[in-house]
């Protein structure tokens, strides 16, 4: 006889933490790839000396 458990149902926070894992994921690897203009900024020394 073989017996078999019940399927447990997923629950919204396992759903959340992927989701949440997927959008840090995508989030890393788009400050690592974007072009560096992009994400340039500008120091304080520049507002200095005008």
């Amino acid at each position: 006889m073989s017996q078999t458990l019940p399927r447990r149902a997923r629950s919204y926070g396992t759903y959340a933490a992927v989701a949440l894992f997927v959008v840090v994921y995508l989030g890393v690897l788009g400050v690592v790839l974007a072009p560096r203009d992009t994400i340039a900024v500008q120091s304080g020394a520049v507002f200095m000396d005008e």
